[in-house]
């Protein structure tokens, strides 16, 4: 048995290394040949977002770095344990860098499981996953977004089994204890079902209406302008200038990288009105550089005669079930309360594959859901209002079947793979 141990925490390091310990221990007693792996500090290059690891070099992402072996000893281990402070819910930047890079462990092309689409698994098995947890304190609302995360992690990923503990600093002393019961719970685990409660996304009732001046726009994908957040951003832009909102813009990824204080973009938070972030989704959740700017944006000061600027996220998948933006969107919505400002809602977007990063105004009928949903959350965000259950409804209703989109989404990968030369997508370079 072969057993792999990540460590992404960056915050409550004292806590990750004594469960890590804790953890390689009762790993070692139970027979298992333990490697350990501190992510915190390690030079991965950016996730693309670009599908290169699918129909370039199948299997393997296309950039050079650390994380290239590490996904080659995860696939080959039959445990991995990830180790994250919880981030509004969700993992750590450190570790959620890592998971970015672990989609060419499964193959581009659709199937559907329990009834919901998913991608092909690429190789024979998954190692099971134990995902801990770590808070300072309770934290029942971001515990049930940590849970459901993982679920849907472990469904992407066709992981057989699973445990999700968290664990707060006054259980320290009994890590050892506790390791031992996250083992055997997830020695007996099964994997989730789709269906499942559905997560907390709702805004306060009574939240007063404050016509917005001015808006920031936040584009959170790494593809930049080829992105479709950004046509979504561009549109919106449009719809709220018309309705006189001074509208800017920022690019995650650049200030992330240009200016890794995010000052600028701190201080620009402080002056607007409304803040729309427009990112996709990776591996279940926001792009690594997303979580990094949320957990440095969210220890900013607010001044303390500003007003409280209003927040809304809008989360698109390549999957048709818009259903899987949800974990996305509970982490923004608990980032916004951490942060300071007030959440006017959240809208989840499907099958974005269609939206192809083009202007939406040019798609016509592909676009028609989603420009009629923007358009309705544009005049809420002008008037100060939160955001109406009828736009966050237009945004999840497909304009095509699922199971066609499932079938164009297929033929469209393996044409891509025709044209950088790559025939065989389902290639496992990692294979023991």
């Amino acid at each position: 048995m072969k057993a792999l141990i990540l460590n992404g925490a960056g915050r409550l390091r004292e806590l990750a290394l004594a469960a890590e310990e804790a953890l390689a221990s009762e790993l070692a007693v139970r027979g298992c040949a333990v490697a350990r792996k501190d992510l915190v500090g390690l030079q991965m290059p950016e996730c693309k977002g670009d599908f290169g690891c699918w129909t370039v070099t199948p299997g393997a992402c296309v950039q050079a770095g650390p994380h290239r072996d590490i996904a080659r000893d995860l696939i080959q281990s039959d445990l991995v344990a990830w180790l994250t402070p919880l981030t509004f819910g969700g993992y750590s930047s450190a570790l959620k860098s890592l998971l970015d890079h672990c989609i060419p462990l499964i193959a581009p092309f659709f199937t559907t499981v329990d009834g919901e689409t998913h991608h092909e698994a690429r190789y024979e098995r998954f190692p099971g996953v134990l995902a801990v947890g770590l808070l300072e304190g309770p934290d029942p609302a971001g515990t049930a977004v940590f849970e459901r995360l993982v679920q849907r992690n472990v469904l992407n990923l066709h992981a057989p089994r699973f445990a999700s503990p968290v664990v707060t600093s006054e259980q320290a002393r009994m890590l050892r204890t506790q390791a031992s019961c996250w083992l055997d719970a997830l020695e007996t685990s099964q994997p989730p079902r789709s269906q499942a409660e559905p997560l907390e996304l709702g805004t306060r009732n009574d939240l007063p209406a404050v016509a917005a001046r001015r808006a920031l726009l936040v584009v959170g994908s790494p593809r930049g302008r080829e992105s479709v957040s950004a046509s979504i951003a561009s549109h919106l832009e449009r719809l709220l200038e018309e309705h006189g909102v001074q509208v800017s813009t920022a690019w995650i990824h650049r200030s992330v990288r240009e200016d890794p204080g995010l000052q600028q973009l701190s201080e620009n938070l402080g002056r607007t009105d409304v803040v729309v972030l427009a990112a996709p989704l990776y591996v279940d959740s926001l792009p690594a550089p997303v979580t990094e700017a949320l957990e440095i944006l969210a220890r900013r000061t607010m001044p303390t005669t500003a007003a409280r600027p209003r927040f809304l996220a809008i989360v698109n998948c390549g999957f048709p079930e818009a259903v899987q933006t949800d974990t996305a969107l509970a982490i923004c919505r608990l980032w916004a309360g951490a942060a300071g400002l007030d959440w006017i809602g959240g809208l989840g977007i499907g099958a974005g594959g269609m939206l192809a990063g083009k202007p939406l105004a040019e798609l016509g009928g592909r676009a028609r859901t989603v420009t009629r949903a923007l358009a309705i959350a544009a005049n809420a965000v002008a008037r100060g209002e939160i955001v109406p259950e009828a736009a966050q409804r237009l945004a999840r209703t497909l304009t095509l079947p699922a199971w066609l989109y499932r079938v164009l989404g297929n033929w469209g990968f393996r044409l891509d793979a025709r044209r950088h030369g790559t025939r065989r997508l389902r290639e496992r370079p990692y294979a023991a």
